[in-house]
């Protein structure tokens, strides 16, 4: 085989060898184009990807439900209610497909320019249905602005510091976020609300 390869390669000429490689290299070229708008129904289906996302309002009443009963158990609480605020409404990452390409170039034997691209795409996966979805990567969960607990033992000093402490672990904020007030409609004379910076 290599001697058939050997004498067909030593009869053509550098010019014929170049032209071969190139009109073998657009052959491939428009392969490759060509298969991206041919589909394949024979290609196996991709499994979604499960999406499962809280709107913001639905995850800020879960964490206000989760630190309400969290709360309540703690000795001296009493009646509790819990107002969170959001910074945002949370954010979803798509994955992307990064490419890279550099050129260099030398032009007059002394000058060198070299050009380097990066192109991003999205990683596109198709449904059964035949639509296309961009596959979610992960979705960052909106961050807690602040914590505004109400509880019947908010007057006194050692439930505000366990109710702060409480929230600000379960939620990983500082307790500079978190404010305590006592509850029950009226507050005791001389009573008043516990700000802890």
């Amino acid at each position: 085989m290599r001697n058939v390869i050997g004498a067909l390669t030593g009869r053509l000429t550098p010019e014929v060898r170049r032209n071969i490689i190139t009109v073998v290299g657009v052959i491939g070229l428009a392969i490759i184009f060509m298969s991206n708008f041919i589909s394949n129904d024979n290609t196996p289906e991709q499994a979604e990807p499960p999406i499962e996302t809280e709107s913001g309002g639905d995850y800020k009443e879960a964490l206000e439900t989760q630190l309400e009963d969290m709360l309540s158990s703690i000795e001296g609480v009493g009646n509790v209610k819990v107002m969170v605020t959001l910074d945002a409404m949370g954010e979803e990452v798509f994955a992307i497909d990064r490419s890279e390409s550099t050129n260099a170039e030398t032009t007059d034997g002394s000058t060198n320019r070299t050009q380097q691209s990066e192109e991003n795409r999205y990683v596109i996966i198709r449904n059964k249905d035949g639509s296309e979805q961009a596959v979610l990567k992960k979705t960052r969960l909106p961050e807690v602005r602040g914590v505004l607990v109400v509880c019947d033992g908010g007057d006194s000093a050692v439930v505000c510091e366990r109710v702060t402490s409480a929230a600000a672990g379960a939620l990983g904020i500082s307790i500079s976020k978190v404010r305590v007030a006592p509850g029950g409609g009226y507050a005791p004379a001389g009573s008043s609300v516990r700000l802890y910076r």
